[in-house]
Parts: C-alpha cells; structure tokens; sequence
C-alpha cells in the first residue's frame, strides 16, 4: 500500500478561517476550532512544511499571504451527475497507484490528493505536485472490451481535459499527441493510462490526470515551459468546482468511447491537433525518426511522412517540433 496521508479536517477549517487574509491570533482561533493554541500551532506548521505561505507576527497572529481553498468530498460530490467512489486524500505517493492497490469496486472509482509524493508522468518522468495548488486525480474504470479495442483512448482522455478546460473560457487551446494539453506552446496538463488487462475480454483503466490550477511563478523544479489556469484567467479557480466539471465531462467521454470506440473523437482530435501539419522528430525507444504530421488513424496511432513519401504509424513516442533552419537528414526505415 503507498504512504497516505487521510485528510485533517482541521486544515480545511483553519485555512477557512485564514482565507479572509487578516491576521488572527492562536487563542481565538484554538476557540473557534474547540482546538488548544499549540494544536492551532502544530496545524500551521504543517501547513507550513507543505510550503503554504503564512506570516506569523507577534502580537497578531496569523496571516495567508494568498488563499488556499482545499478539496473537500461533499462539495464535490454534490455537483455530480452520478454516484462514484470518492477517496480523498491530504497526501499520497500516486492517486494510479493507490487505486492499483485497492480491491475492485462495483463502479467508478477515483481517488484525489492535495499533493503526491511520487508522482509520474510518461515514461517514467516526474510530476511536480505542490500541495492544494493543482488537481491530481485518477480513475478506476472498467470496459466490457479486449484490450486491444483501447487504443485511442489516451487522446480521448486528452480531449475530455481540453474541453473541460474550455468550459472555462480558455481558447488557444491544443493537444500535443498523445496526452500534453499546451496553452501558447506551454504545457498545462497531461495524462497518464494504464491498462490492467483481465480475462474473457474485460479490461480496468487507470486513468491519471495532472492539471495546473493555482499554480504561479516561483523557483519551482519543472525543466519544460509550463502554465496554469490562474496564469491564463488571472483570478483563482474554484477546484472543488472544476474537479466535479472534470469527473462529469471523463464520464461522458468513457461512456461514448465505450459504445462507438475511438471513431467518435476523430472530428474533435482534428480541431485540437497541435502537430498537425508539422515537422516533427518522434523519439521511441527503438528509434528517432523525423517526418511530416499526416494526422492519426482510427487507432489514434500518429501518421508521419517520411522523406521519401512513405507513411509510417506509431503508437508511442516522445514529439518536438523542428524549428525552421534546423537541417538533419529525416529517419528511414
């Protein structure tokens, strides 16, 4: 089982408290909480160690310099379409793993957290997840499908990120194949599937997604160009909000997935397409190669035309953009 960390309901009540951005000393808030002032003491410092900023002045208490709303079950619950297992977490290794280690559930699964301690991308790569800043979240779901019939289904989760992501009034909006949502050439969310394949055609998805919300400047340790939804709107985002916004749009999406399969998406991919057109270098493990974007298949596989006109499909692979003026000979194989 991954290191947890289940929620400390008296995190929630004293940022409630420091949200207003005044200071309040620890004897008025241990009253109102029913807390003594070194658990008000020991609370802040948590926050503290999760780099919340707060200010602590003698005499008057304290201050959060910027307001931190934290995910909470109910608020979520309530905004959704449908019933689904909720499990909420303060801190977690990695919401996929987690919802790998538990027994299976009749249902949809999911499984939140204010902050992972191991988070993954693809391949491997790290996700950087501060705490109560983002939305990391992951879903359990299982398919009456053989596994073979799941491809494409990475860029429809991509496709349910986008449009939910629209429903916020962000335009400029696209997909870089197969899962990097980018906002002006930056990245602002990705995903992560893995299929656990069981028998007589009946597979689980574990499906991971990282979404930066809240997330400002700072000295932060992420190597690729990044933005956030706060970035782009310039005001805070309601995550409680968004997170039931997310769940119900990746429902629907599953559910149309699951009746007409990846055929249903094509027309929305084109429209997202950030590569389309391009020429691009698609490293894999076997290969780099570098050719021209011809769209995707029906398996949402990637469609590259190589330089001597021949198309080739791939089903994985690391994609950048050739700037102009950059010369080497295209791959061959």
């Amino acid at each position: 089982m991954p290191m947890m960390k289940k929620f400390n309901p008296n995190l929630v009540k004293l940022l409630n408290i420091l949200n207003d951005g005044q200071y309040h000393d620890g004897d008025s808030v241990g009253r109102r909480l029913g807390m003594t002032r070194s658990a008000v003491w020991k609370t802040i410092k948590k926050l503290e160690a999760y780099e919340v900023a707060i200010d602590s002045v003698k005499g008057k208490g304290y201050a959060l310099f910027d307001p931190l709303i934290l995910l909470e079950t109910q608020k979520i619950k309530k905004r959704l379409n449908e019933k689904v297992d909720l499990h909420l977490f303060e801190s977690i290794a990695s919401t996929n793993d987690y919802l790998k280690s538990i027994k299976p559930v009749k249902g949809i699964s999911f499984c939140l957290a204010e902050q992972q301690t191991s988070g993954k991308g693809r391949l491997n790569r790290e996700w950087y997840s501060p705490f109560g800043r983002n939305i990391y979240l992951s879903c359990l779901y299982s398919f009456q499908k053989d596994i073979s019939e799941l491809s494409g289904l990475s860029l429809v989760i991509s496709l349910t990120i986008l449009k939910t992501l629209k429903n916020y009034g962000i335009t400029g909006l696209f997909v870089k194949w197969p899962n990097d949502i980018v906002h002006g050439n930056k990245k602002i969310a990705g995903s992560l599937i893995e299929i656990q394949a069981e028998t007589h055609g009946f597979c689980q998805a574990i499906i991971g997604v990282g979404l930066n919300v809240n997330m400002l400047g700072g000295d932060l340790p992420i190597t690729q160009a990044w933005t956030s939804m706060r970035k782009i709107l310039g005001s805070p985002v309601d995550r409680n909000e968004l997170c039931a916004r997310l769940i119900n749009t990746l429902l629907a999406d599953l559910r149309e997935f699951e009746e007409v399969g990846f055929s249903g998406f094509v027309d929305r991919w084109s429209e997202a397409d950030a590569l389309a057109n391009q020429t691009i270098t698609l490293k894999n493990v076997r290969e780099e190669i570098r050719g021209k974007v011809a769209g995707i298949n029906e398996h949402g596989h990637l469609l590259l035309r190589l330089a001597n006109g021949s198309i080739r499909a791939f089903s994985s692979g690391d994609t950048s953009i050739v700037k102009k003026g950059e010369h080497s000979s295209p791959g061959h194989s």
